[in-house]
């Protein structure tokens, strides 16, 4: 009771910036009754009486008999109004006053999304998009709106750059694609995202080409014990518009089988060998899948896969025999976005229809409802320059048929010379598809 007595003594300090707005309501409040009791001169206590008999007659000794009524009348509404106005701001003044020292300085618009999605979350379309790399990330960008509740599926296959080295010093799960994922959930330009993107410089012994946002998860995991409340944690101090899970949470890796019956095994290992892949296969065979990733996918309305690389982004994730025949059973409308141009080392010469049969295959049948690519036209000079490469526009081989439906759209920005997945264009083509 004494440290409730303390805790209560808090709000009467002064610089608060609470009871100025208090005292501003119950002035507003007052007034109101006032407007209230004089425009429909309801009984009251006698002062009040006596306050209105006098305002009468001190108007009489202007105005006309009849015209005293009119203007007592007039001069209530105005004073309703005002009253109303004034208990309105000090609400607003009140509720901003607190949020800002409650959530750390959130804009107001920030906090009406934070409610909203907070109290519309059970009846927004659920989107769970599923890949890795930095192929997905314009469509998480695209889907990254509060009218949408968006879950991410990634890959955790990588074993390159920082990811491989913290793996291999700490026995920890990959966590590239996760963090690529939770930056374009935070959105680039935000603080979240260029704090979960730094990289160290080179030149510092140790941290040297480390990712901030790798270093925060193998931190978390390490501090919770597991990868899976890691994440958790993770997504929960960034306060994401959208959740991002691994795949599983058993330690995988990749194995490329290609056409000459070699194999490899290692992600960053697949896209050098320069040759035909075959199939691809995770490591260990049955791995388990993350429970919560597989919820997501059976309660989803829709499921995007792609765009990404086929091989080592998009197939690892369906490869899983449990996720794969969720995928399969799910209700969901499932897209595929295909790849604007092949992957060097990965897709070389590959078209659409062959993309879609890679997917499908893995996933067990013709379960994609609908195909999206992009027709965005491509200057000349960039096609050459990509040629040079050895890689090639993917062209649109499909058939028109009813199953699955085949949508060509301008998806794409060629700027800098480069052919990329454009998040705004895509956001008008999937809001128009999906119906959101």
């Amino acid at each position: 009771m004494k440290g409730r007595r303390h805790t209560f003594w808090y709000w009467l300090v002064p610089g608060m910036h609470i009871k100025r707005y208090l005292l501003l309501c119950a002035a507003a409040t007052v007034l109101l009754v006032l407007a209230i009791f004089g425009l429909f001169q309801a009984p009251g206590p006698s002062w009040l009486q006596s306050a209105f008999t006098f305002i009468r007659q001190s108007l009489g000794r202007f105005l006309p008999p009849g015209a005293v009524t009119i203007v007592s009348a007039i001069l209530c509404i105005v004073l309703l109004v005002i009253s109303l106005l004034l208990l309105v701001l000090g609400l607003v003044l009140l509720a901003r006053s607190v949020l800002t020292a409650t959530t750390g300085g959130l804009r107001v618009e920030e906090i009406g999304r934070i409610i909203y999605r907070y109290r519309k979350a059970d009846s927004l379309p659920r989107i769970v998009v599923v890949g890795g790399g930095t192929g997905i990330k314009p469509v998480i960008e695209s889907l990254r709106t509060e009218n949408v509740k968006l879950t991410t599926i990634v890959t955790m296959a990588d074993s390159g750059g920082s990811t491989g080295r913290l793996r291999d010093a700490m026995g920890i799960l990959p966590p590239g694609d996760f963090r690529n994922a939770l930056i374009a959930t935070a959105g680039d330009s935000t603080r979240k995202a260029r704090l979960l993107g730094y990289r160290f410089p080179d030149e510092i012994e140790g941290l040297g080409g480390h990712n901030m946002g790798n270093l925060m998860i193998a931190a978390l995991t390490d501090i919770k014990g597991n990868f899976g409340d890691a994440v958790g944690e993770l997504s929960e101090l960034m306060q994401l518009p959208g959740r991002v899970l691994p795949m599983s949470l058993d330690n995988i890796s990749l194995r490329a089988h290609f056409t000459d019956g070699s194999t490899i095994d290692g992600e960053s290992q697949v896209p050098l060998q320069g040759k035909t892949i075959d199939s691809i296969e995770i490591l260990p065979p049955h791995a388990k899948p993350f429970v919560p990733a597989l919820q997501a996918l059976t309660e989803a309305d829709f499921i995007v896969i792609g765009p990404g690389s086929l091989f080592t982004s998009l197939l690892p994730p369906l490869s899983i025999e449990v996720t794969a025949d969720t995928i399969a059973r799910s209700s969901a409308t499932k897209v595929l976005v295909i790849n604007a141009m092949t992957e060097k080392g990965e897709t070389d010469h590959y078209t659409a229809q062959m993309h879609l049969h890679k997917i499908e295959e893995v996933l067990g049948g013709p379960y994609i409802d609908m195909v999206l690519l992009s027709n965005t036209p491509i200057p000349s000079e960039t096609l050459a320059r990509y040629a040079a490469a050895g890689v090639e526009q993917v062209r649109n081989d499909l058939p028109r048929k009813r199953h699955p439906m085949v949508v060509e759209a301008d998806i794409c920005s060629t700027a800098d010379g480069f052919v990329r997945h454009d998040p705004t264009k895509l956001r008008t083509v999937l809001e128009s598809l999906l119906g959101l």
